[in-house]
Parts: structure tokens; sequence; C-alpha cells
């Protein structure tokens, strides 16, 4: 098996709103210090995350109500309900200043570095722990696409490994998303072979964010990645024997 290059992204780090569309907002403050403006907490764990994997971390601030950077061009959602009324002229603003540069970045980085490792790309978010009155009982989600058996492989393992550590912390695959849904990893698969990448989001329950729990959760996630990779290496040099 091929050396692995990690790529941690941060889609929706922040809640960030430009001056410029400030009055799209008005009065809807609430909104966007709220769960729809941001993941929050994410760039958080990101940041430790990369720290702790010594690997370049690539993050947004910009609000998702702005546009968002985790959905296709194509998907309604990229603009919300504040700014997809808006001309054309200026959504291509938004994408020209804010989308594609992100986007292309993390892409291009993805590209380069596929061409002789194997790209392990984690791409981290946070989700509510109530969603529509029903709670949510999962801790941390492993979210890919289960139509690529090596990137299942990896999911499954990881999943096994953190369990281990954190037997106390309810640990899901493709939960509370499923990872083949339309999302940045989603669209970087269309891009590059299963052979030289694989996308997978980390999700984690808010409610362990501001919690000293959360320091916990973030060396699980290290620590067991670092296992799970090498138990593949392994198996990979004993299958050639």
């Amino acid at each position: 098996m091929r050396p692995f290059h990690i790529v941690i992204t941060c889609e929706h780090g922040g809640n960030y709103i430009p001056a410029r569309y400030s009055h799209l907002f008005s009065g809807s403050q609430e909104l966007v210090q709220s769960h729809r403006g941001w993941d929050i907490g994410a760039l958080k764990i990101a940041q430790k995350l990369a720290r702790e994997l010594q690997v370049k971390l690539f993050q947004t601030k910009i609000s998702r109500l702005l546009v968002d950077c985790n959905r296709s061009v194509s998907n309604p959602e990229v603009f919300s309900k504040q700014t997809h009324l808006l001309a054309q002229e200026e959504k291509d603003r938004l994408l020209n200043e804010y989308y594609y540069p992100y986007r292309n970045n993390v892409e291009n980085q993805i590209a380069s570095k596929s061409t002789t490792e194997m790209v392990l790309h984690l791409s981290v978010h946070t989700f509510v722990p109530e969603w529509h009155g029903t709670e949510r009982k999962v801790d941390v989600g492993l979210l890919f696409d289960d139509k690529r058996a090596l990137e299942t492989e990896f999911s499954e393992r990881w999943k096994e490994e953190i369990q281990k550590q954190l037997p106390e912390k309810l640990i899901m695959l493709n939960v509370p998303y499923h990872g083949a849904d339309d999302g940045f990893t989603t669209y970087l698969r269309g891009k590059v072979a299963e052979s030289n990448y694989w996308g997978i989001e980390i999700e984690v329950n808010q409610k362990w964010v501001d919690s000293p729990e959360i320091g916990k959760i973030i060396t699980t996630l290290h620590t067991t990645l670092s296992i799970v990779l090498n138990q593949m290496k392994e198996d990979k040099l004993e299958n050639i024997k």
C-alpha cells in the first residue's frame, strides 16, 4: 500500500457574514449564530486534529447561509433562503469569491498528492443533539460511500478501534447522514479513483464540543487512525508475501 497523505478540511468552520451582505441577515443574528449558520465547534475539532496529526488544515469561515461550501453548485441548498433570490451576477460573485477558491485549493492539493500517495481526506463536521424533537443518540459518526470497498473497510476498522477506546460513546457508520449524499467528499470521489482517494466525513455530536470529553474524543480519533492505517499497511504486505 502506498504511503498516506492526510488532508483535513472544515467546510462549515465559521459564520462570518461580510459587510456587503449584512443587510440580507438584518434581524437574523440568532439564525446566523445557530447551527444553521455553521457547524458549531467543528473548526476547533479540525484544528486540534490537524495539530495532532501534523498536517495542513483547509478551512472556510464564511457562513453556510451565504454560500455552502459543502454542497455542489447544482444543489439548490448551495444558497440559503437569504441568498437564493439574489441576482445571478451576485450569486456568481459569491461563488467566485468564497466557494471556488476554497474548493479548488483543496481539490488541487488532492490531485497533486494522489499521483504518488494515497490521499485520506477527513472532512470535519458537527451536528445538533436533537433534530425535529428526536434525540440523536450517536456521539461520533463516520460517513463514507459504502459502494467503495476500501473506504468501507477503512471506516469499519476505524469505528471498531474508536469504540474500543471510547466504550461509553456510541460510534456509528453513515449516521446521522450518509456519506454518499451530496457533499465535498462525494464530489471528489467523482474526480479521483478509490485507489488514490478515500473521503471520510467525521460528524461529532455538538453536545460534546464544550465538554472536557471533546479532548478525549479528538485524541482517540488521532490514535486509532494511526492504528488502523498501520493495520492496513501490514495486511497489504502480508498479502504480497
